[in-house]
């Protein structure tokens, strides 16, 4: 019988804070839309003598991120030296959190397709810093420190992932979650979101860990996910084959979606942690969390109930308007106009979202506004244009910049409600349409909506999408 194997997972996450300043300093954080090393200066630079100071906004920002993953806050947590040679590291060493961490014990609930949810807990989360950026041309590479002593907070999982699918949702429940505090940009294109995989596997049901391999390279939720499976397939292929898994650090090659061996795996002793000298204890009170857990904004969790409730939305529609803070407020911007929020919500999910995708831009980018999407529902809900005039409607807005209101007017849209003139196209449709007619009055019970509605698909054609529907429905039933 053929061995089962179980794969465990733990994630390393690493996230920029958008604070503006540096982590030790008071040099601009910015550091893309600068020309390099512009933003330096002898503290973030590691010039000998200079003294770090801790941005008060860095731990301010750090207590947000870890009341969103509901963690634990130490009052008292210090810093640590993490000594290791590279070039864009300017010290020779990286100020971290090695021994107390600010924040530990937290926790992020999946849901998998299946139905299957699980909570994945979070170890710790650890203020650090940024390095600088190598830049390699040829046989020349440069190093620009603009980058060196950025703010960042490493968030690192408990290892309760089992699967890719697991890690990928835990991934983007992180990112949304982070991202409704405002601490963050977390984007992998920007990287200011970046994630390293612990993989290893052991027979099922064996409570001892195999030996894990940590993954790099990774540049999106879905090479995660990817990079998870091969891994997985991959060591349990060379233990089947009687080989053993070293510890490692090991590249995933987006182009041959391999894994490829980096280098032996440190252990801790390697980095020669010690506690940092230059800086204190970082004091983090009670009454400082109770008023940041007063100022944090509404999370996805607690607007997913929000709407639901306040809405009437399914569960499903508000989980998708509230994947991006800036699409929820959209919609309730929209909804609020309209005065009619499900078909706002199914607007958004059907229309303005197949926009979006196609032309890749996001939603504060489109071309229609919050308040104009909401003037076109609410011109469906008072009967002034047709459902199929409404999305003719909506394709002139993503060029035109006039209200909803002005274009219905100027181009004639404006649908038909004068009784005498669809009574007019209804006799018409009636007059040529002796078939189906003759199929109406034939037809049973369960056939006859099915056959007016295609005779209303007739007067609808003939008014161009403009008659009222209702007003097109009654009369032919009358009539027929």
């Amino acid at each position: 019988m053929a061995r089962e194997w179980e794969s465990v997972i733990g994630l390393e996450v690493h996230l920029q804070l958008k604070t503006g300043t540096k982590v030790w300093c008071g040099c601009s954080a910015d550091y893309d839309n600068s020309a390099p090393n512009t933003h330096t200066c002898p503290i973030c630079l590691g010039h000998p003598g200079a003294l770090p100071k801790l941005n008060r906004k860095v731990a301010e920002y750090g207590v947000k991120a870890a009341l969103a993953l509901n963690c634990r806050i130490n009052n008292e947590s210090r810093f640590d030296r993490k000594n290791y040679f590279y070039p864009d590291l300017t010290k020779g060493y990286q100020i971290t959190q090695f021994d107390v961490p600010y924040a530990e014990e937290g926790y992020i609930d999946v849901k998998l397709n299946s139905g299957k949810e699980s909570r994945i807990g979070i170890t710790r989360i650890q203020i650090e810093e940024d390095t600088g950026k190598s830049i390699h041309a040829g046989e020349e590479s440069f190093i620009n420190y603009n980058r060196a002593s950025i703010p960042l907070i490493e968030i690192i999982s408990d290892p309760d992932i089992r699967s890719s699918e697991e890690a990928y949702e835990y991934l983007n429940l992180l990112k949304t979650s982070i991202k409704y505090t405002g601490i963050s940009d977390v984007s992998m294109e920007l990287g200011s979101l970046r994630c390293d995989a612990n993989i290893s596997v052991r027979p099922k049901g064996e409570e001892k860990y195999g030996t894990r391999v940590e993954v790099k390279n990774l540049n999106s939720f879905k090479a995660v996910a990817r990079a998870i499976d091969y891994e997985i397939g991959r060591q349990i292929d060379v233990i089947e084959n009687g080989g053993t898994i070293s510890q490692e650090t090991r590249l995933w090659d987006d182009e041959s979606q391999v894994t490829r061996l980096m280098r032996s795996k440190e252990e801790a002793m390697d980095y020669r942690y010690f506690p940092e000298p230059d800086l204190g204890v970082l004091y983090i009170s009670d009454e400082l969390v109770d008023k940041i857990r007063e100022e944090m904004p509404e999370s996805k969790i607690d607007k997913v109930k929000r709407f639901i409730k306040e809405y009437g939305l399914s569960e499903y529609d508000s989980n998708i308007l509230c994947d991006e803070i800036e699409l929820g407020d959209y919609f309730e911007t929209a909804a609020r106009i309209a005065g009619n929020p499900k078909t706002t919500a199914n607007w958004i999910i059907t229309e303005v979202l197949r926009v979006l995708k196609d032309s890749q831009k996001s939603i504060d980018e489109f071309e229609i506004s919050p308040e104009h999407l909401g003037e076109i529902v609410k011109l469906i809900g008072n009967g002034a244009i047709s459902g199929k005039i409404a999305k003719q409607l909506f394709e002139i807005k993503l060029t035109d910049e006039r209200t909803p209101e002005e274009i219905v007017k100027a181009e004639g849209l404006a649908q038909v409600a004068d009784e005498g003139a669809i009574e007019s196209m209804v006799d018409e449709v009636l007059a040529n349409s002796a078939k189906l007619v003759e199929d109406y009055h034939n037809a049973d019970e369960g056939r006859k909506p099915r056959v007016l509605k295609g005779l209303v698909g007739q007067v609808m054609k003939a008014s161009k999408g403009k008659a009222n529907p209702q007003m097109v429905t009654d009369l032919l039933t009358k009539k027929l």
